[in-house]
């Protein structure tokens, strides 16, 4: 006796021969970089996640920063010393730099102590940052798709060089392959979210930095302090 398969049944099995999502990793790649190239603000959360990266003497933390395309910035990193977690502000404007350290005002680096924290604005430079790196990684693959946010995004693994990671942040100074996952929205293509894992912590030790991309195209004011500032 023949049997009727009804519908119900004929789509669960077309869903099982196709498979699961085919998504183009490469693609994902190129898609969230042409995105990224486009804005011209954006806010960024950096955290370390594995292992420990010292800045100037401090151990850091995270970074909070808002940026205003192509080369202004605030950033707010969060620091320990001898187990003391402070908040450390560097604002960079029109070429300076300014640093605002608990108990004193925002004043003027220059030299090594102004070049001693990562320029935030770099990470978004259509050049040499995410909009440049991103489609460069060596063997992307598809993950899965997740939640981000609120927004649904491709998650993409991949590799990259020392080289590379080195432009995106410079303090990033890995012996090695840098693996990476990133999270590219579905819709629109904006990266939302990026792990960087590598030997790139204190003493060549293995690190992750987990940066968490928002407020694309937002409102952002950054305020440099005014001429008078004095400069150390």
């Amino acid at each position: 006796m023949r049997r009727i398969v009804g519908p119900a049944v004929v789509a669960l099995l077309l869903s099982a021969c196709v498979g699961g999502e085919q998504v183009d990793a490469a693609k994902v790649l190129r898609d969230g970089a042409a995105a990224m190239s486009k804005l011209k603000t954006v806010s960024a959360t950096l955290k370390l996640t594995k292992g420990s990266v010292t800045l100037q003497g401090f151990t850091l933390v995270s970074a909070k920063t808002a940026v205003r395309l192509p080369s202004d910035s605030d950033t707010i990193y969060t620091v320990k010393q001898q187990g003391v977690t402070i908040g450390l502000e560097v604002v960079i404007a029109g070429g300076h730099v300014y640093l605002h350290v608990p108990f004193s005002t925002l004043q003027e680096v220059t030299g090594p102590e102004a070049a001693a924290f990562p320029d935030m604005a770099k990470l978004f430079d259509s050049t040499t940052g995410l909009p440049a790196v991103i489609p460069a990684g060596s063997s992307p693959k598809y993950v899965s798709t997740d939640q981000v946010a609120g927004a649904s995004a491709y998650q993409v693994s991949t590799t990259y060089t020392p080289e590379q990671v080195r432009s995106l942040l410079a303090q990033l100074n890995s012996s090695g392959p840098v693996a990476a996952r990133v999270w590219v929205d579905t819709t629109n293509h904006l990266i939302r979210k990026a792990v960087l894992t590598g030997a790139f912590g204190d003493g060549g030790l293995d690190a992750a930095v987990q940066v968490d991309i928002s407020g694309f195209d937002s409102a952002v004011t950054i305020t440099s302090p005014s001429a008078a500032s004095s400069t150390r």
